[in-house]
């Protein structure tokens, strides 16, 4: 995909991926890790699915829960970082954002849009995380009032090539308008 080894070709084949993962359900990206500090200061690092990708405003969009833990973590520290692997452009994008959590009215035309079948992530008893006996002793469910947003604010994207040749590595940067400089790889 990147055939072209320049800064602006580099940060145009970063959003052509982000805009394929939500594109396409069988994209690579779009599925990525989404990691966040815990409410211990542990780390945590779970999938979550792509939902949008705007370059112009620099943000990205996933979905949840607002039972999970990720709300509570994300509450308490929006930074986050979330990161992509294409295995046949052979890339690698790690994004550090400071997320939003969008909620109630904020994401009804979201709602909308969402198919029945989807919906049912978002609602089920006991609440995300919650232990339970068997795998049977919970119960898909559909709460609106459960579903949110959450939008990130890219602040810097940290993109790996690992070419036939040589491995390239570019860090963009939201404090200098993405303009892109190389890294050691």
């Amino acid at each position: 995909m990147i055939d072209e080894h320049t800064l602006p070709a580099w940060r145009t084949a970063l959003w052509d991926l982000l805009a394929a993962g939500v594109a396409d359900g069988d994209h690579p990206c779009r599925t990525g890790v989404l990691a966040t500090t815990g409410i211990d200061g542990a780390p945590q690092a779970r999938w979550v699915v792509l939902r949008r990708a705007d370059a112009r405003l620099a943000e990205v969009e996933v979905h949840t829960d607002s039972a999970s833990e990720k709300i509570a973590e994300l509450t308490r520290d929006p930074r986050a970082a979330l990161s992509f692997w294409s295995p046949g452009d052979a890339v690698q994008l790690r994004l550090t954002l400071t997320m939003q959590i969008l909620r109630g009215d904020a994401v009804q035309d979201r709602w909308a849009r969402i198919p029945p079948a989807g919906r049912m992530a978002y609602g089920g008893e006991p609440a995300p995380g919650t232990t339970i006996p068997a795998p049977e002793d919970h119960t898909p469910g559909i709460r609106r009032a459960r579903f949110c947003a959450l939008v990130g604010t890219i602040t810097r994207v940290d993109m790996v090539h690992l070419g036939q040749d040589r491995h390239r590595r570019a860090l963009f940067a939201g404090h200098d308008g993405f303009a892109g400089r190389w890294l050691a790889p």
